[in-house]
């Protein structure tokens, strides 16, 4: 088999519309984990739980599309390199996370299933079944070696494979495992379809069509996903998969015409600073969500139900946005000891030096 032939678009590009739909991506994982805390604690409204099971079929699929266009020299490193700068860097950041995670939730009074403590706990949560919010990082450390493993499978072989793949685990037969793992198969395809479509993907980008064509072809991907929930369709192989390449491609579209606007501007500022986000979030939603508990059961439970995820992810991501600084200047805490950045070599004056 000849090798697929390399992406004539420099690597090195970084496009304002990736950032802002990045941005968008994470404001929607944050809305995920906020719609769960507050059913958990008596504050969930049915409206917020159908719209979270419907965007539950495009967040992550866009999520691990642009991870894909974003991996694209990672996945040309040598193996030493890659293994060590970015698989163990993202294994290192997925089990501390994980690790504190699994530490707040045990401590804190949060309504939750009766899930094993201690060190089988963790086990399970972290490595065995996983189901804690950080996940991305694992499923991202086990995409990127095997894109570099596969950089030799045609593209024309490769994504239909992984269509099947997410075809064959899209109904969920692992779920009653770990919806991670049965998330890591189904979502490979998008990864991957970043990797191999990212010149498709940045010159499609110069040609979008105007706002209301966009607007229109995003109405109706959230009007497919809708429907499929509604009618109890994402049991069927091959609709998850169906739903999320619209998502994909709507989603991309909408954060073109996004990104030159305010709105735009602040999503991607945002999606410069996914990292600190993800890994903080769930543990601020966690201590956050205990301020609105007492109100479950009052009368105030009802008229709070419907703005509690919104209260939610405004203050998490108001907390966890200035995060970045303080958490970059701690080592270890969001890169690994053998992959942490290195600070630039300071050259000595004459008055350093004592001349």
């Amino acid at each position: 088999m000849t090798p697929s032939p390399r992406p004539t678009t420099p690597v090195t590009a970084r496009l304002d519309w990736v950032d802002t739909a990045r941005g968008a991506a994470i404001v929607l994982v944050v809305t995920h984990h906020a719609v769960l805390f507050a059913t958990a604690e008596g504050l969930g409204h049915p409206a917020w739980t159908a719209l979270n099971e419907t965007l539950r079929l495009l967040r992550m699929p866009l999520f691990f599309f642009l991870s894909g266009l974003l991996a694209v020299r990672a996945v040309q490193r040598p193996w030493p390199d890659l293994l060590r700068r970015r698989v163990g860097n993202d294994l290192w950041v997925y089990l501390l996370w994980a690790t504190a995670a699994f530490l707040a939730f045990t401590a804190l009074p949060y309504a939750r299933d009766d899930l094993p403590t201690g060190v089988r706990g963790w086990l399970d949560d972290t490595v065995l079944l996983p189901g804690n919010g950080a996940w991305y990082l694992l499923a991202l450390a086990l995409y990127l070696p095997a894109g570099r493993l596969l950089r030799a499978v045609p593209t024309a072989v490769l994504l239909p494979a992984a269509a099947v793949l997410a075809a064959v685990f899209g109904p969920g037969q692992l779920v009653r495992h770990s919806f991670v793992w049965s998330d890591v198969f189904t979502l490979f395809i998008f990864f991957a379809a970043g990797l191999r479509l990212r010149d498709l993907a940045l010159r499609s980008s110069a040609s979008v069509p105007g706002p209301t064509l966009v607007a229109v072809g995003a109405g109706a991907t959230g009007a497919l996903a809708l429907a499929v929930t509604g009618l109890g369709l994402t049991q069927v192989p091959g609709v998850r998969l169906l739903v999320g390449a619209a998502a994909v491609v709507a989603g991309c579209a909408v954060a073109v015409r996004l990104a030159p606007t305010r709105t735009g501007r602040a999503l991607a500022d945002v999606g410069r600073r996914t990292l600190p986000v993800y890994v903080t979030h769930e543990i601020v939603l966690g201590v956050l969500v205990l301020a609105l508990a007492p109100a479950a059961g009052t009368a105030l439970a009802a008229p709070l139900s419907l703005v509690a995820p919104v209260l939610l992810v405004a203050a998490a991501l108001a907390v966890c946005l200035p995060l970045r600084t303080p958490l970059t200047r701690v080592p270890w805490l969001l890169h690994a000891p053998w992959a942490a950045p290195r600070q630039p070599r300071v050259r000595p004056t004459a008055e350093r030096v004592g001349v």
